[in-house]
């Protein structure tokens, strides 16, 4: 339990999603409620993406350097990603880089109790061998990641 909230679940990804990034290779979702209703989705993509665990920091610090190594030029420490699309109950963000594209989108809809449902689908589409192998390696760990980034949000809204 969170705070009296129920725990973070793992849930269909969103279609739209899904075809806001054709081809994708890879979507998933994880979903928790909160007691408060009405929450803005562009707070909840904020306290996900825009302050991470510090692990999790430290993990992309770590990746940028094995990257580095590589000869790959990572790409800086981000505190979110660009929003490409909002509405009154969504926010869809990514990025589209040379080895692969991402999007996230929250999603944010009345709970049967009164509170909010909260959404948080990711998608992915690799553009080469190298995408395809990197997507491999980072899949155990994101799905901790957006796991903690979205148990921490629900905590900080209620």
């Amino acid at each position: 339990m969170i705070s009296g909230m129920a725990a973070v679940t793992s849930t269909s990804p969103d279609p739209f999603c899904k075809a806001a990034l054709p081809g994708c290779n890879f979507a998933d979702a994880f979903a928790v409620t909160v007691p408060q209703p009405a929450i803005d989705p562009a707070r909840v993509m904020t306290l996900a993406f825009a302050t991470p665990p510090g692990w999790v920091s430290g993990l992309m610090t770590v990746r940028n350097a094995v990257m580095g190594r590589l000869g790959y030029k990572a790409p800086p420490l981000r505190r979110g990603f660009p929003v490409l699309q909002s509405g009154r109950d969504f926010v869809l963000s990514g990025l589209d880089d040379g080895h692969l594209d991402f999007r996230a989108l929250v999603r944010v809809s009345p709970s049967a109790t009164g509170g909010s449902h909260i959404v948080l689908t990711t998608a992915v589409r690799t553009r080469n061998r190298f995408g395809r192998a990197y997507l491999a390696v980072i899949l155990p760990f994101h799905r901790l990641i957006v796991r903690s980034m979205l148990r921490r949000a629900a905590r900080q809204i209620g």
